[in-house]
């Protein structure tokens, strides 16, 4: 990118096995993550952005797209694509440990963790997670999905996305009753920074089976980025609490910061 650039040009590869879409939205998030995107900021209209990157309106809306389901922009219908603030959590490096590994929260209340294994696979990324995780489409993950218990009562299904490169060698063994975050702390990618959506959501079939609730149980859903010190996504998780067995606790702050 030249000196007189906007900080919003996205140099694109149509050469790269990366669909031009999945660049747009990682070259955004690095521009927004580095700070050469003020948040709070507006973004370009979507035929403003095209024809300066040289693709069509369906491709950069595709990449916005992305980047919403991430968290980093908001897109208000009739006003614009606007950049979002920061959360406090991912402003300020901090052990995730405080934003609450599973094992590590049920301990913390006296009760023994389980992990049971109900699917494992390295496998290509999805485009979303190829974003998020800042992969390439040839590049690997491991998918693995499990079921979180405590003192052996369901309480959870977690499937966590990670890139294999960057983790090294993953089995099922290694993530059957094992924490997460003390395998990736024992690998030297300890998670110091991350950024986590909650939603309300009613339990489908299989959901329901595995938690041992009824179908339409009122379940509580996660997704949760997490990065290393360096910057480096290291994990992308999905979860669905059960809503009569979980609750979480947030710190809140002014803006002054009391």
């Amino acid at each position: 990118m030249s000196s007189s650039s906007p900080p919003w040009f996205v140099p694109l590869n149509p050469e790269s096995a990366t669909p031009v879409y999945v660049q747009v939205a990682q070259g955004l998030a690095a521009r927004i993550e580095a700070g050469a995107i003020e948040r709070g900021s507006a973004l370009p209209a979507e035929r403003d952005l095209a024809s300066a990157l040289g693709v069509s309106r369906v491709t950069v809306r595709q990449g916005l797209a992305l980047l919403a389901q991430r968290g980093l922009l908001t897109r208000r219908h009739g006003s614009g694509t606007f950049v979002n603030p920061p959360s406090q959590a991912a402003s300020a490096p901090r052990s995730l440990g405080l934003l609450t590994g599973f094992s590590e929260d049920v301990r913390s209340r006296g009760g023994t963790p389980g992990a049971r294994v109900l699917a494992f696979e390295c496998a290509r990324p999805t485009p979303q997670e190829a974003m998020t995780l800042a992969l390439s489409p040839t590049d690997g993950v491991y998918r693995v999905r499990r079921l979180r218990t405590a003192d052996g009562e369901p309480l959870a299904v977690e499937e966590s996305t990670l890139p294999a490169a960057t983790v090294g060698p993953l089995t099922e063994e290694d993530v059957t009753d094992a924490s997460l975050y003390a395998l990736l702390r024992a690998r030297g990618l300890s998670p110091v920074r991350g950024v986590r959506h909650l939603r309300a959501v009613n339990a489908d079939r299989q959901l329901a089976r595995w938690l041992g609730v009824p179908t339409g149980a009122a379940l509580l859903a996660t997704e949760r980025v997490s990065w290393t010190v360096g910057g480096r996504p290291v994990e992308h998780a999905r979860a669905h609490y059960r809503g009569d067995r979980s609750d979480f606790v947030m710190e809140l702050h002014g803006e002054d910061g009391t």
